[in-house]
């Protein structure tokens, strides 16, 4: 009888340290969803700043008692649901996976024993039954690892994380064994169930009382909480291993006794389809139930902007990672009672099959708005907007110079806009008494991408809406009220919710067609905004922004900058006329729109926003005339994405627009014009929000040269390519600077206003961040960022200027 021989642990008998390995590499692969999203989060807690953001966030008490203890709950559930649902999803695929062993040891010895079985087999039983527990300790040890780095800083080990957590793990496993040995003694399962109740009480407790206190400020006792909850689950699951062998035991002196209630008879046909143990169905309806409350929140966060909010990131993040790994693991216990790989074969028909576009930019009719269709198509070209900018302003007869001012606003997410917005606020304050006009007066265009187009989009539309006010200070303050905001919780729940079984078949049916860029809209439309001036981002569409022919137009030129996916091509959302002899072939993404389509401000500021993975490339169909008689209209799809992968500044299109000034005040026919444009003193202010200087150039090792470099290469490309568009347009300015004898204009001025030390200012040494690039932004890094705009040299000496003229 070839007794075992199929199964290589068992021809590895002889070698334990092999068959501990092989036993080791079978179990990471058969619980792989659980070890990915382990890795996932240690990745995003500890090495990526966005996570260690929201981790901050997480320890920040701002808001009214109730409002604070109902987060910090939610976080427990969270944390709790995600552990639960890796340790027993896990262990149903284990319970397979065991089954499907023993049958085929029975296939080759039908004789053997249970005892026999699990004797020859007893290294293999305990990584089955130990792995999900492990797992459940890791999903704990994630958090704690991550704010212990937090708590320490510049210690070595935030170098290497999964050694730590390798190193932690190992602690747990051998906690847990003797955890195992204390239970079996007799009298002990009882104190260590009364223990847990205990325990569980005090967690309720401390966690009312550390938001009562503030405490969840500081690190140390947040972790003495989540060490409170490693040590509640190390005894739930061993209390609940007593209570199994308990029941097993009195199950065999019992008759068995047919479940009478329609979902006992449910629950025990699932446990039969999934091969659990009878002992199981106390659990297992327990799993269940809190399966259900999880998925509850984690439906309630895709589909509400108020309950992700209140969530918080942090939470969503745990409730995502807990359903997506409920599923995977669902697709693993699939693969391993039918002997087929149900993962590849989700990929082949996600791949193959047709899935619904869900990433079409939202429009709407401008008939509905009683909006005439045709108002896309009237915009002013550069040349009137000048002409007209220039009559408007008469007051500059009576001046010797007059400041143009040009902004161009580096991409960065929210740190970007909050920095932006804040520093275009304070200018607008600051010259509220300039007896030159205010610095809104002055400003003849706003270019950004990303981030930076958010925060020329909230100073753009906080004038829009501002103009029948009291000019009073108050327009930094409406910036940094309204950005402060969290927008990336009802984003992180679209992109881990719908968004991702939007590519699951038959699942696909049933998704909203809303992405996770809608959400991000959304969460930019319905912000809190209550300032005295408003941002009204809710209420204001793009056609509102824009400029008409033969109409005056307050407001300055708006440029969000975006990038074609198809062909790499930038492209502008623009008030204005894009002609593409002006603007270097660059795409006019306004004049794509169909025919009596309009867009929100919103849409248009996160269609230079789209950064995958958190924003994928928004769609805008463009519908062209055929070129033949007989033939039908012709669609073209545009996909557009962040405009940073191209210019992360929005430097080219106005480096061209200066240069057509150039020539427009050069040639102009009219005195008034070339009188006027000789007076002006053409001011690019550039928002910066990256750390300036070089990059350091570190070794790297030889297996990442021969198998990354390319990709390494591409990522410094990308990164560098905003360097040298920016570089490009510096020496510009300068060119333009130095050949102003004579020109139409009467000087150039390049002024940086960066978040980050200015190198060009040695003095200027105490804004070294670091600060987070994400669509949410923690206390502490805005505090960081209200503290830099009180001493940032380049704001300063504009705001000194501005106090030197005041009436």
């Amino acid at each position: 009888m070839r007794k075992g021989s199929i199964f290589l642990t068992l021809r590895l008998r002889k070698y334990p340290a092999l068959r501990f390995l092989s036993n080791l590499m079978r179990s990471c692969w058969l619980f792989f969803p659980s070890m990915v999203f382990i890795i996932l989060a240690l990745v995003v807690f500890s090495q990526l700043s966005q996570g260690r953001d929201i981790l901050i966030s997480f320890t920040e008490t701002a808001g009214n008692f109730g409002h604070v203890l109902v987060a910090k709950f939610i976080f427990t559930i969270a944390i709790f649901f995600w552990v639960y649902v890796s340790w027993y999803s896990s262990r149903m695929v284990g319970y397979i996976k065991e089954y499907q062993h023993r049958e085929a040891v029975r296939i080759i010895d039908p004789i053997i024993s249970d005892e026999k079985y699990e004797e020859l087999y007893a290294m293999e039983l305990r990584f089955l039954h130990r792995f999900p527990r492990i797992i459940g300790y890791c999903c704990l040890l994630v958090v704690i690892l991550a704010l212990s780095l937090l708590q320490f800083p510049d210690s070595k080990l935030n170098q290497q994380p999964f050694l730590l957590l390798i190193s932690l793990t190992l602690l747990a496993w051998i906690a847990d064994r003797t955890m195992i040995r204390w239970s079996a003694i007799p009298g002990k399962s009882i104190f260590l169930r009364n223990l847990a109740w205990v325990l569980f009480a005090l967690v309720l407790l401390l966690t009312t009382l550390f938001v009562k206190l503030e405490l969840f400020r500081q690190l140390p006792y947040i972790l003495i909480l989540l060490f409170l909850l490693l040590a509640l689950y190390m005894l739930y699951i061993n209390v609940r291993r007593q209570h199994m062998n308990r029941i097993e035991r009195e199950s065999k002196r019992s008759t068995r006794i047919n479940p009478v209630k329609s979902w006992e008879k449910l629950v025990e046909a699932g446990m039969n389809y999934l091969h659990l143990p009878k002992e199981e169905k106390n659990y297992f309806a327990v799993f269940n139930l809190v399966g259900l409350i999880g998925l509850f929140f984690y439906l309630l966060a895709i589909n509400s902007l108020t309950a992700s909010v209140q969530m918080g990131p942090f939470a969503v993040l745990l409730l995502a990672f807990a359903v997506l790994l409920g599923f995977g693991n669902l697709l693993s216990a699939l693969s391993c009672k039918y002997q087929l790989n149900v993962h590849f074969i989700i990929l082949l028909l996600a791949a193959f099959l047709p899935t619904p576009d869900h990433h079409i930019v939202r429009t709407a009719a401008l008939t509905d708005r009683q909006v005439d269709p045709a108002i896309y198509s009237r915009r002013q070209h550069l040349s009137e907007y000048f002409n007209n900018w220039l009559v408007s302003r008469p007051e500059i007869d009576t001046m010797s110079d007059y400041d143009m001012n040009l902004v161009l606003a580096n991409g960065g997410a929210s740190r970007s806009a909050y920095w932006v917005a804040t520093v275009l606020g304070k200018l607008e304050d600051a010259s509220l008494k300039d007896s030159r006009g205010r610095f809104s007066r002055h400003l003849f265009c706003l270019s950004g991408t990303s981030g930076g187009a958010l925060g020329i989009s909230n100073f753009y539309t906080t004038l829009l809406h501002q103009e029948e006010k009291e000019a009073v200070r108050g327009f930094e303050e409406s910036g940094r009220n309204f950005l402060r905001q969290d927008f990336l919780s009802f984003t992180l729940a679209r992109m881990l919710g719908s968004d991702f079984f939007n590519y699951i078949p038959l699942l696909n049916q049933v998704v909203p067609n809303e992405d996770r860029a809608e959400a991000l809209e959304q969460a930019i439309e319905k912000g809190l905004d209550n300032a005295y001036y408003r941002v009204g981002f809710d209420s204001t569409w793009f056609d509102q922004c824009l400029t008409q022919t033969g109409k005056p137009h307050s407001l300055p030129i708006l440029f969000i900058n975006t990038t074609r996916v198809k062909d790499g091509s930038p492209g502008v959302v623009s008030n204005i006329h894009i002609s593409p002899n002006i603007f270097n072939r660059r795409v006019d993404v306004a004049a794509l729109l169909p025919v009596n389509q309009t867009i929100r401000l919103s849409t248009a500021t996160i269609l230079g926003a789209r950064f995958p993975y958190i924003s994928p490339a928004g769609r805008i169909n463009q519908h062209k005339n055929p070129s033949t008689e007989n033939g039908s209209d012709t669609l073209r799809a545009h996909y557009f994405v962040d405009g940073g992968y191209f210019d992360n500044s929005g430097a080219g299109a106005v480096q061209e627009m200066i240069r057509t000034l150039l020539l427009l005040a050069g040639s102009s026919k009219d005195p008034v014009i070339r009188q006027r444009a000789t007076k002006l003193n053409i001011r690019v202010i550039h928002i910066t929000n990256s750390p300036q200087g070089t990059v350091p150039l570190k070794p790297i090792g030889p297996f990442v040269n021969d198998l990354l470099s390319p990709l390494l290469t591409i990522t410094g490309a990308f990164d560098m390519q905003t360097t040298v568009n920016d570089r490009r347009f510096i020496t510009y300015m300068n060119d333009l600077r130095d050949i102003t004898q004579g020109g139409p204009f009467r000087s150039f001025d390049y002024i940086p206003i960066h978040l980050y030390n200015d190198p060009a200012h040695p003095s200027d040494s105490l804004s070294k961040g670091p600060y987070a690039m994400n669509w949410f932004i923690s206390d502490s890094v805005r505090n960081q960022m209200d503290r830099r705009l009180k001493n940032q040299p380049r704001l300063e000496m504009l705001i000194n200027e501005y106090s030197s003229h005041s009436r």
